[in-house]
């Protein structure tokens, strides 16, 4: 038996996948949105780091984003199946040059088998509340902790595999997001359907995320995440949308919502 180093690894270390090293950024940097629909609310807040962009060229950058559901009666939420997460024009998904993790690597992963088999494809962190309801029991609140890897599907398109855990009770899971443009626009959208094995005994309550990395490729810089500042001349900066959540429940219901973020241009 070899001593480890798989090709897989070696390619891993040789990215130098640096999460979050240019900034330091939280979901909650930005300025909070909510949509109410019925009994149902929906919370959204975000925003992207450096705050400081070139007005054309995309650089690295962190995206920070949260969702939190709730209803006005503090009845269950209603089961989601589906959730997307659409990039306004500032921000582009990249990835070039960075390792994909298989998704059998993170089968009934613990987080830090899942660190040790896929850290190299790491390009996210966070949290996923969830209400878990099992049989003869009181539903359980728990808030498992999420690892964002960069895929390949089984038809080459582009994934990223969410991966969640929790230790108490011990549940693993990996939810599945297909990287879409977003139709009209330069934009990036995260699409994931809530597999029903999951939605039945777990109701998703939203969700808070930090998704970016920084690496080399062909010694230059290089991000997963690239951003811009798109403020047309001479304003030097501005307003923009960041990303707009939406999500999908059982029965066809939907709701959503856009995070706004500002920048100024570097100069």
């Amino acid at each position: 038996m070899r001593s480890g180093r798989t090709p897989y690894r070696c390619v891993a270390r040789a990215a130098a996948v640096l999460l979050l090293a240019s900034a330091a950024i939280s979901p909650q940097d930005g300025r909070a949105e909510q949509v109410q629909s019925g009994d149902l609310v929906l919370t959204v807040q975000g925003s992207l780091a450096p705050q400081r962009l070139p007005r054309r060229r995309p650089v690295p950058a962190v995206a920070g984003i949260s969702a939190q559901l709730k209803t006005t009666d503090d009845k269950p939420v209603p089961r989601v199946r589906q959730i997307e997460v659409a990039f306004g024009a500032a921000a582009v998904l990249s990835g070039v040059g960075l390792p994909a993790c298989p998704r059998a690597r993170l089968r009934n992963a613990s987080t830090s088998d899942a660190l040790h088999r896929c850290g190299g494809a790491l390009v996210g962190r966070g949290h996923l509340p969830l209400e878990i309801h099992l049989p003869g029991q009181l539903p359980l609140h728990r808030d498992p902790r999420l690892l964002v890897f960069n895929g390949r599907g089984s038809d080459g398109g582009r994934v990223l595999w969410v991966h969640a855990f929790t230790a108490q009770p011990p549940v693993s899971f990996v939810l599945s997001f297909h990287v879409h443009r977003v139709a009209g626009s330069p934009g990036t959208s995260l699409t994931a359907t809530v597999p029903r094995t999951i939605a039945r005994w777990a109701r998703i309550r939203g969700f808070a995320i930090r998704l970016g990395s920084s690496y080399r490729r062909l010694d230059r810089p290089h991000g997963f995440l690239l951003a811009s500042c798109p403020v047309p001349r001479p304003f030097t900066g501005g307003f923009f949308p960041v990303a707009r959540t939406t999500f999908g429940f059982a029965g066809g219901r939907h709701l959503g919502e856009s995070i706004v973020g500002n920048c100024k241009v570097a100069r």
